[in-house]
């Protein structure tokens, strides 16, 4: 009778799971195929001046150089990827209700915008003292830092929001 229940929990769980899984897939399809018909220049160009003039470099449109170098910001640079990330695991969601995964959403988003700064930031300093190739191994450390930072902002983002058992989100 043990070994009965236990399975159909399991069953159970798997079925939400695999909801929960699609619902996020569909969601962030639809979002990320926005980002190539949505012009995001303006974005991409503030953010290569910005971070060039607090790094003492040069920029023109979305492009920061340093030495020989170009470092070009593209729609993936600016943070709406993660952003896009946080928003599908949210909604994707059962729980809390629609205006709370929209504050939790917000929030983690605005938060998420400043950490990317400072990520754009970390990546291009490395590239003016230390050269292209730090750079790059700075972009890629820094991209999965970005989704350790996704989870940690949704978690505790939606345990302040919804106190809710995590099982009962899915």
């Amino acid at each position: 009778m043990e070994k009965h229940g236990k399975k159909s929990a399991r069953k159970e769980f798997r079925k939400k799971a695999f909801l929960f899984s699609a619902k996020f897939f569909i969601i962030f399809a639809v979002l990320y195929s926005l980002l190539f018909i949505t012009d995001l220049s303006a974005v991409e160009n503030w953010l290569a001046s910005s971070e060039a003039q607090a790094l003492g470099l040069q920029s023109s449109g979305n492009q920061v150089a340093i030495g020989g170098s170009v470092f070009l910001i593209s729609e993936s640079c600016i943070g709406l990827f993660s952003g896009m990330v946080l928003l599908a695991i949210a909604f994707a969601c059962k729980k809390p209700s629609l205006g709370k995964k929209a504050l939790i959403a917000g929030t983690g988003i605005a938060l998420l915008f400043v950490i990317n700064w400072f990520r754009v930031f970390a990546v291009l300093w490395f590239g003016k003292n230390s050269g292209f190739q730090a750079a790059e191994i700075a972009h890629a450390i820094s991209w999965f830092a970005m989704t350790a930072f996704i989870l940690g902002i949704w978690y505790l983002l939606t345990k302040r929001v919804a106190g809710k058992n995590f099982q009962e989100l899915i």
